[in-house]
């Protein structure tokens, strides 16, 4: 998987530099571990190999977050650094500790019916409402790792990706068959609006 993603960052370098610019270097082993032991599971080894190739982007923790000049990588999302994951999971736990029941008019598909789930790891984030999850904590019909977007209104049975491997194969094969445009703000959107 890390091959995959020194393609992606190779992809988005060719689109912009100041997005490539952006990127921070690999999560060292210890950032990784603290991530496993504070959110209390084990990473699936493909986002492990995401973040042994890039810890996120550049000013996504909250001490030097500034939201009027990030930059996203792709579409509207800019990527979490291990801080900035970390900081998100527990600002999303402290604001939804009181909600321990499902949800009661949703049916558990792939994803579990809560407003919240402690192994839900926000990855990307988007001015406080739209995020997308590595979920370690899936509904039924789900599958350890997949990939979705929290968002208010979020349909419970879709994902992005059934794995993170398929999320990352997914986009580099959208950037390496130029299937983007890069925007007048200087943002890589996918045609599909994939993410």
């Amino acid at each position: 998987m890390e091959q995959v993603w020194r393609e992606i960052l190779k992809q988005i370098k060719l689109a912009s530099e100041d997005i490539y610019a952006s990127v921070n270097p690999p999560a060292d082993a210890l950032e990784i571990q603290r991530l496993e032991k504070t959110v209390g599971v084990e990473l699936p080894p493909a986002f492990r190999d995401y973040l042994s190739t890039m810890n996120g982007q550049r000013n996504t923790e909250e001490a030097v977050r500034d939201r009027n000049t990030e930059i996203p990588l792709l579409g509207y999302n800019p990527f979490l650094s291990v801080t900035g994951i970390l900081e998100t999971w527990q600002m999303m736990n402290e604001l939804f500790e009181k909600e321990t029941e499902p949800l009661e008019w949703v049916t558990e598909d792939k994803i579990r019916p809560y407003i919240w789930r402690r192994h839900w790891i926000p990855f990307t984030e988007y001015e406080g409402s739209y995020y997308l999850i590595l979920d370690c904590d899936p509904g039924k019909n789900g599958t350890y790792g997949q990939v979705f977007c929290w968002c208010s209104g979020m349909d419970y049975s879709d994902v992005t990706a059934n794995s993170f491997t398929e999320f990352s194969e997914e986009v580099l094969v959208r950037l390496t068959g130029k299937r983007y445009e890069l925007t007048e703000f200087g943002t890589i959107e996918l045609e599909d609006y994939y993410i």
